[in-house]
């Protein structure tokens, strides 16, 4: 009986000691009296985007410990690090955490600063209409040129945005002519992309109808510019894809899904271009082709697909004619041959896309859980550079083969084989037998998975059975097969992931495509979304400039350009729910790195 209680006792501070030894987390000494400076100094890191310094401090604040105004302050700068960390519903619940007019008691404060961030943080909800319409009625007030172009601009971004049925249905109700204006624009712009020469009509016509309006001295956006797609938009296209060999039904995939956009702008009396195919898997020289198609006299190039011949284009100093390849050659090479493009579904953007979300859930630890091989590697060494960057800590990361190992490599990721194995120890030092109960480690804020779905849909029980079911999990588009079924995505509640507009909107063109090819129901959907977003790009890349600035809204994301010729793909996040997937959160805003921030 003595024995029994020892090894109890032994047991209970092991598992203590165990648990002591998980990093849990950080504690922030409470300033119970801050001064002017610390508020100030805070405000400082915020202009410097130092956000998790910033965060740090503010957290530190007792905000019941300070005078009325220090107060209003503290919910200021409460507010604005949220919408720097693009947390929506936290901004709104600091804004409103005052009274009325109370952030005009704060005289270092412009005027419209609370109107401006209340409109960012009400966009960062997916609130675009409300969003614009707040900048509208701050916008005659802004006075200084560049504040009022930025405010302008912004508008646009948050209604190009918004649903197009809920746009529709205010035009119908609205009377008052700026915001009607707008809303027509919007509309107007939604509905014509695959005619230039209708969208460019429209628009003439809108300007004539309300040349007084806003948008109509100051066209927003790349609208400025459609004068001169239309005059150098090339009439013969070569689209040079892989359509015979192992990479064949890719090919004919992205094909396809350009044709259907093709054809689309056909029945609507668009004029279209010549387009010309090129198998590439039937030449051994890619580049001999490449010239060929020159040669040939078209004006553009679409394609290639593999990713050799991406980086084989990368090695000349100058094109002949703008090329859009849908791949990735070297994604580190700084510089990139002039009216080189590049554009494709890398899941590798997706991981650091997922690696943001995290951050402005206010996430801090994650552990990552990927397939073993280059896909994984790829996905997780994206993950962990754009994770850490932004101050987060990977406190582990396990490789899995998919053949029946998930559960011993779970059981090391969240640490229960440690807590297995020092019980099996302690009985073969005490020579008794012992209850015990396995934990898991507690020093995890997220898990980010890399997986297919028939992985996913055996990994989510795994941790669940592994102490882990209500830890939060993230993961890119590939753990969704694009096909409702909650028989066969009911093991992947909660799962929240980022996935293309094509897949999670369902437009009624994807309806259409999949009644003609059912090919499209397969592993292949998302390429055709790329070959019809690749249709749509190619009359705007001889303008880069323009592209650079503005962002396209694809069905394979919402569509900026880098200064490298790279388009770069924002997407909405979804979440399992009862087996379907349901959309949650708009486009990030980006603050920094790879991707084009948000106005």
């Amino acid at each position: 009986m003595l024995n029994v209680r020892v090894a109890a006792g032994l047991l209970l501070l092991l598992t203590l000691a165990a648990c002591s030894s998980q990093p849990g987390k950080p504690t922030t000494t409470k300033i119970t009296t801050p001064k002017v400076e610390a508020l100030s100094a805070i405000e400082a890191l915020i202009a410097k985007h130092r956000l998790k310094e910033a965060e740090d401090n503010l957290l530190a604040i007792e905000p019941l410990h300070l005078s009325a105004l220090k107060q209003i302050h503290f919910h200021w700068l409460d507010a604005n690090l949220a919408v720097a960390l693009g947390r929506g519903a936290a901004a709104m619940t600091a804004l409103n955490s005052v009274s009325p007019g109370a952030f005009g008691q704060l005289t270092h404060l412009a005027p419209q600063a609370p109107g401006l961030l209340r409109a960012k943080a009400l966009h960062l909800q997916a609130q675009y209409i409300a969003s614009a319409r707040e900048r509208m009625f701050l916008a005659g007030a802004l006075g200084d040129t560049a504040a009022y172009l930025t405010n302008h601009e912004a508008i646009w971004a948050s209604l190009l945005q918004a649903n197009e049925q809920q746009l529709t249905s205010l035009t119908r109700k609205s009377s008052t002519p700026t915001f009607k204006g707008w809303l027509e624009l919007t509309l107007i712009i939604k509905r014509t992309q695959i005619d230039l020469d209708r969208q460019l009509n429209a628009l003439r016509q809108w300007q004539v109808k309300y040349r007084q309006h806003p948008a109509a001295k100051q066209l927003p956006g790349d609208l400025s510019q459609i004068e001169d797609y239309v005059e150098s938009r090339a009439e013969h296209i070569a689209l040079m894809l892989p359509l015979s060999g192992k990479l064949a039904s890719t090919g004919k995939a992205l094909r396809d899904g350009l044709m259907a956009a093709y054809y689309q702008a056909l029945q609507a009396g668009a004029d279209v271009p010549e387009i010309k195919f090129y198998d590439t898997a039937k030449s051994k020289d890619f580049w001999a082709l490449y010239q060929q198609a020159i040669r040939d006299g078209n004006e553009l190039v679409i394609g290639p697909l593999e990713k050799k011949s991406v980086i084989r284009l990368q090695q000349e100093e100058q094109l002949p004619v703008p090329t859009l390849a849908l791949n990735y050659g070297k994604r580190d090479q700084s510089e990139n041959p002039k009216l080189l493009f590049q554009f494709g579904l890398a899941v590798e953007d997706e991981a650091e896309l997922a690696s943001h979300y995290a951050r402005q859930q206010g996430y801090q630890r994650a552990v990552v859980l990927a397939p073993k091989g280059s896909w994984g590697e790829r996905v997780f060494n994206r993950f962990s550079r754009s994770w850490q960057a932004q101050g987060g800590e990977l406190i582990e990361a396990q490789f899995f083969s998919g053949k029946a190992d998930y559960n011993k490599v779970i059981a090391r990721l969240m640490s229960v084989d440690d807590s297995e194995r020092r019980a099996r120890n302690l009985r073969r030092q005490l020579g008794v037998r012992l209850e015990f109960q396995a934990r898991r480690r507690q020093d995890v804020d997220f898990i980010f998975v890399a997986a297919l779905p028939h992985q996913a849909r055996q990994i989510k029980p795994t941790l669940a059975f592994n102490f882990a079911k209500n830890i939060p999990v993230l993961a890119t588009s590939q753990i969704y097969s694009g096909k409702k079924s909650r028989k066969k995505d009911r093991d992947l509640e909660n799962v929240v992931f980022c996935d293309i507009p094509w897949v999670l909107d369902n437009p009624p063109l994807r309806k259409k495509i999949q009644a003609l090819w059912p090919n499209t129901r397969s592993g292949l959907d998302r390429l055709y979304a790329l070959g019809l977003d690749a249709y749509r790009l190619h009359p705007r890349l001889g303008q880069i400039s323009v592209l650079s600035q503005s962002t396209v809204q694809g069905q394979s994301g919402q569509l900026t350009m880098d200064r490298h010729g790279q388009i770069i793909r924002n997407l909405p996040f979804a979440q399992f729910k009862k087996g379907l997937a349901k959309k949650i959160q708009a486009p990030l805003v980006i603050q920094s790195g790879a991707h084009a921030q948000s106005l």
